[in-house]
């Protein structure tokens, strides 16, 4: 008896630490944060030396905190070692006395500052009444230090009044003490209760049957497998087909007198997040980001991960505005930047309203309207809420109808490639052309890539369309090549960043010249086409640059990244983008900045283009600042390869006539 009796003394004191260390775990995520804000926010009227004293404290008890959870945590099981006990014992006596030096942090100033200050020993001396429920001698290291300095600081001090919160604040302690007596009996009795129920239900397990012990575990695992066909194993939250289920169910009722919000919501620029933090960073984001969502909504209200960065909301009982009104809220709660693999991480999320009866009697009718507002939002900028009206559905229905024609013109053939001619200014001599996407209608029309890239950078037909056109141009290339081309001249083709960013382990380059000389091209690469994976990209060039073709790093100083690309990329050219060339005329500023820029690529030893010259003017500015290879509509528009085969012999033909016309011409007599 006297055995058992010591075993479920041990039993319960270490469950009982067990439980005061899971509430201390959060602590060192709290107090140092909340000195530091604290501080801040009263740098001005409190004395700033007191203020540097106490950060000092929270730093060193965070310290003895972290050190102790970290002992107790890798210890090997059984007993806890005395050590580790006194460390945590030294833990709570730290935290204790930054919480007691706040009235003395207050220093000489206001009394109103003082009682602000003296409110924190109090709020903290009762949560650690409930935090080190079962463990007296955990609470009392932790109060008295606590009572002891912030006791003595408000009865020293020169007010009556701080005097009295001082006699107040020792009684204050001895009540919390009789309250934790009470706390810590209850606590204690349900702990023997649990072990108690433990032996019972070992001693009814070892008695079991087999059989009764597979069914069990038949059971579990059926609720586990029903669990997780329904909900999302990163974040915790429904997953795509729960969140169906469960608006289909909600939908069931929904009517004028029970209305049903919907929020769709994405957040922004996730692949960037999901770039610059890996794989686990991108998880431990997601789940960063679905613990506010799911903290930040009413009760009653579900919230869903419907794969990604996409979330839903379900929302029985409101309408458009009431949803309208959490929609907002989420906004302004998932702004807030997330700490993750040690960097903090801006975030923001775009979201879209939808409310049933008015916008959908089932399911699929609200998360279609609530998805369409979705799109406005992110079309409109992003971090923002918008709700569903008539007008976007008729936009949807166009851009879905805008989709399918751009996929039946890519499967019909009807994106060819244009050739826009590439020009030394120098000497008026051709010396490429860039290949530019367009799509000949049926009716002979022809629209530019600028008309229908937004549609397909929507519906991730980017790398299609780049297909396409490579494709439709690779005879016209293979023809080009015999019949002769101007020494040194080359093809340029872009490289689209939907082609790219899930290919280029596989070196799509090589995949898509397929035929085509390397020698004979030149590849385009922007900052949205190579910045999700660096080193691949780069492999990638540098493969191709040793087959003999060239690269250039377009669309230089649009993007944040353009420097960092020059030093990491296997680069031959450098293009100024269009926006730089536009303005070069305008203010001597602009042009400035067009000169350094040259200057810059030309000491690296790297040719630099222009695109979009338009003017003479534009050219001339150029020509100065020694860009002389250049193209734009000054000197030809893009052009179908007929045309350009055309335009190209021609310009040939005139190179030839004159370098025969300043050939010497001979006489016999020239030779006596």
């Amino acid at each position: 008896m006297q055995q058992s009796e010591e075993a479920t003394g041990h039993f319960v004191r270490e469950r009982a630490l067990a439980m005061v260390v899971t509430n201390l775990t959060p602590t060192p995520l709290l107090n140092l944060p909340f000195t530091l804000l604290v501080s801040s926010l009263l740098r001005n009227d409190a004395p700033a030396t007191r203020l540097g004293w106490w950060v000092v404290a929270a730093v060193i008890s965070t310290a003895i905190t972290l050190l102790a959870l970290y002992r107790y945590y890798t210890q090997d099981g059984g007993s806890t070692p005395r050590p580790t006990l006194v460390l945590i014992a030294a833990s709570f006596s730290s935290i204790g006395l930054v919480y007691g030096m706040s009235p003395w942090v207050a220093g000489h100033g206001s009394v109103a500052l003082v009682l602000l200050f003296a409110l924190f020993p109090s709020t903290a001396s009762a949560v650690g009444c409930i935090v080190t429920a079962g463990r007296r001698d955990l609470y009392l290291s932790f109060l008295i230090p606590l009572i002891v300095v912030s006791a003595s600081t408000l009865l020293l001090a020169d007010d009556s009044r701080l005097r009295g919160l001082g006699v107040l604040a020792v009684f204050f302690g001895m009540a919390l003490l009789v309250l934790h007596h009470v706390i810590s009996r209850n606590t204690v009795a349900s702990i023997r209760l649990q072990w108690r129920s433990e032996r019972l239900l070992r001693d009814l397990a070892h008695e079991r049957s087999e059989l009764t012990g597979v069914n069990d575990q038949l059971g579990s695992t059926n609720m586990r497998l029903a669990h997780q066909a329904t909900h999302d194993p990163l974040t915790g939250l429904y997953n795509r087909r729960g969140t169906l289920e469960l608006l289909d169910q909600v939908m069931a009722t929904a009517d004028e007198g029970n209305p049903v919000g919907l929020l769709f919501c994405d957040l922004d620029r996730f692949k960037a997040v999901n770039d610059a933090l890996g794989h686990r960073g991108g998880d431990r984001f997601i789940s960063i980001i679905a613990d506010r969502l799911q903290r930040s909504l009413e009760t009653g209200s579900i919230a869903g991960r419907m794969g990604g960065d996409e979330f839903v909301v379900v929302m029985p009982g409101l309408d458009v505005g009431g949803a309208a009104v959490i929609a907002n809220r989420l906004v302004g709660a998932l702004a807030q930047p997330v700490y993750a693999e040690g960097r903090e991480v801006p975030s923001s999320v775009s979201i879209g309203v939808a409310a049933s009866p008015s916008h959908g009697s089932t399911a699929s009718e609200l998360l279609r309207n609530a998805n369409a507002a979705l799109y406005h939002a992110k079309a409109g900028g992003r971090n923002r809420v918008e709700l569903f009206d008539n007008a976007m559905q008729q936009e949807m229905v166009n851009r879905l109808e805008g989709e399918q024609a751009l996929r039946r013109a890519i499967d019909d053939g009807e994106i060819v490639a244009f050739f826009q001619p590439e020009i030394d200014a120098s000497n008026g001599q051709i010396v490429g052309a860039e290949l530019l996407a367009r799509w000949v209608h049926r009716n002979g029309k022809v629209t530019t890539a600028q008309e229908f890239l937004d549609v397909a950078a929507s519906a991730g037909l980017m790398g299609r369309v780049t297909e396409k056109v490579i494709a439709n141009a690779r005879p016209h290339l293979r023809r080009l090549a015999v019949l002769g081309l101007p020494d040194g001249f080359r093809f340029r083709i872009n490289m689209a960043p939907e082609a790219t960013e899930r290919t280029w382990r596989d070196d799509p380059i090589e995949h898509m010249l397929q035929g085509v000389e390397p020698s004979l091209v030149t590849i385009d690469v922007g900052e949205a086409a190579v910045d999700g994976d660096l080193p691949s990209v780069a492999a990638n060039l540098a493969s191709f640059r040793a087959r003999g073709g060239r690269v250039c790093l377009d669309d230089f100083a649009r993007g944040v990244s353009s420097l960092r690309l020059l030093r990491r990329l296997p680069l031959d050219e450098v293009r100024i983008d269009r926006l730089s060339i536009d303005t070069i005329t305008a203010h001597p500023h602009d042009r400035a900045i067009v000169r350094s820029i040259i200057a810059l690529v030309r000491e690296i030893g790297l040719a630099v283009t222009a695109d979009g010259v338009e003017t003479g003017a534009q050219a001339d500015a150029l020509i100065a600042l020694g860009c002389v290879r250049q193209q734009g509509h000054l000197y030809a528009p893009a052009l179908q390869a007929s045309a350009f085969e055309d335009y190209l012999l021609e310009r040939m033909a005139e190179r030839y006539a004159l370098a025969a016309e300043a050939q010497p011409t001979w006489e016999t007599g020239d030779l006596a």
